[in-house]
C-alpha cells in the first residue's frame, strides 16, 4: 500500500482496536492516506485510519486536531472527522511502519456518499450546512497560532515559490510564454482586489469545501470532513470553491447557474454573504486556483509531482478565467438574488 503498511499489533498496541485487524485503501489527497480498518476476517470496522505524508506540518496537524475538537462539542446537525484517542490519551501517533515514521491519527467511519453535482437537492443541503459551520467556526477559540496562511497570501502557499510572479518562470522552459503570461494576468486581477479581500469579515473556514470533502444522504449532509485548510480567510472564498467545485463539469454550459442558485438558497437556510463578499465571489474563484497552483509548482520543485499536475492545473485555470470574464456579473446576480440580497 505505497509504502504506508502499518502492522496490525502497532495498531492494537496505539488504539482500543481489535487484534489482528487489517487496513484497507479508502483513497488519497496530496497530504494524506485513508485506509478503512477490517477485522481479521475481512469485515469493516467502524473505525479510519489517516496516514499523513512525510512532509505534512505537525503545526497545522494540531490546530485541525484543536478545531475538530471544539466542532465536535457544539452538538452540529453534522458529523466531522474528530480524532479517537489513543489508548494513552493522545489524538494522534507517531509509528514506525519499517520504512519510516508517520503520523497517523484514528477517526470513526461515517456513513454516507459523496454528493453529486447535478442534484439540486444536495446542493440545497451542502450550502445550509456550510451555512452553520460557518456560524460554528466562528465560535472556536483560536488565534490562529498554527493554522495555515490565508488563501490571499500566495507568496507564502510553498517555501519554494516566494514571488507568485516568478512561479511560472521558475518552471523554465516547460511554461510557455501564453501560460506565463495567462498566470501573470490573473494574479493581476487577484492583486488588484487584495485590498478589498483583506477588508472583508475574516474568520475560521473550512477551506476545502469540495464534494469529495462532504458525505451526504439524500439531501442531507452528514459529514464534513478534511479541514487540514481551516484558516481565517473572508467565509465567502468557502461559497466560491464551492462554486467551482459544483459548476465545474458545466462551465459555459448554462447549468451551472441553477447549481449555484441551489448552493445560495441552502446557506441563506442558516446564514448569508454580505453584498461586498458576493461581489468578489469571482476573484476568489480565481484565488482559490491561484493557490492551488502554487503548491503545485512547489511540488513539482520539490520534486514530489510530475508537471503534468501542473500542466493540467493550467488548463483548468484558463478555463475557469474564461468562464468568470464571460458570465462573472450573471454568477454574482445570482447569488445575490437566490441569498435574498438582490
Amino acid at each position: 500500500m505505497s509504502g504506508i503498511e502499518v502492522a496490525p499489533i502497532e495498531l492494537a498496541a496505539i488504539w482500543d482496536v481489535p487484534a489482528g485487524c487489517v487496513v484497507c485503501p479508502l483513497g488519497r489527497g496530496y497530504n494524506n492516506y485513508l485506509h478503512r480498518l477490517c477485522d481479521s476476517a475481512g469485515a469493516p470496522l467502524p473505525y479510519v485510519l489517516r496516514v499523513y505524508g512525510n512532509h505534512a506540518n505537525p503545526k497545522y496537524i494540531q490546530h485541525e486536531i484543536a478545531v475538530l475538537a471544539q466542532l465536535a462539542g457544539q452538538g452540529l446537525p453534522f458529523a466531522v472527522p474528530a480524532p479517537i484517542p489513543t489508548r494513552r490519551g493522545e489524538l494522534w501517533a507517531l509509528v514506525d511502519n519499517g520504512q519510516s515514521v508517520r503520523l497517523m491519527m484514528l477517526i470513526p467511519f461515517i456513513h454516507g456518499e459523496n454528493p453529486v453535482v447535478h442534484d439540486l437537492g444536495q446542493a440545497e443541503g451542502a450550502g445550509e450546512a456550510m451555512a452553520v459551520l460557518h456560524a460554528a467556526l466562528a465560535r472556536v477559540e483560536s488565534r490562529g497560532a498554527g493554522a495555515p496562511r490565508p488563501y490571499i497570501e500566495l507568496d507564502r502557499v510553498h517555501p519554494l515559490v516566494p514571488d507568485p510572479f516568478e512561479a511560472m518562470r521558475a518552471v523554465g522552459s516547460l511554461a510557455s510564454r501564453v501560460d506565463v503570461a495567462r498566470v501573470d494576468a490573473v494574479l493581476e486581477r487577484i492583486y488588484a482586489h487584495e485590498r478589498q479581500i483583506r477588508a472583508l469579515p475574516q474568520q475560521l473556514i473550512h477551506g476545502d469545501y469540495i464534494t469529495g470533502n462532504l458525505l451526504m444522504d439524500g439531501p442531507r449532509v452528514t459529514a464534513v470532513l478534511d479541514f487540514e485548510n481551516c484558516a481565517f480567510n473572508p467565509r465567502g472564498m468557502d461559497f466560491a470553491i464551492a462554486m467551482d467545485a459544483w459548476c465545474w463539469d458545466a462551465i459555459g454550459s448554462g447549468r451551472e447557474q441553477e447549481r449555484i442558485a441551489a448552493l445560495a438558497r441552502g446557506y441563506a437556510r442558516a446564514g448569508y454573504l454580505s453584498d461586498a463578499e458576493i461581489a468578489l465571489l469571482p476573484v476568489m474563484v480565481l484565488l482559490r486556483n491561484a493557490n492551488v497552483l502554487m503548491h503545485l509548482i512547489g511540488r513539482f520543485l520539490s520534486n514530489l509531482s510530475p508537471y503534468v499536475d501542473v500542466a493540467s492545473w493550467l488548463e483548468s485555470l484558463a478555463r475557469v478565467d474564461a468562464w468568470l470574464t464571460l458570465y462573472g456579473e450573471q454568477l454574482t446576480s445570482c447569488v445575490r438574488q437566490h441569498m435574498g440580497r438582490g
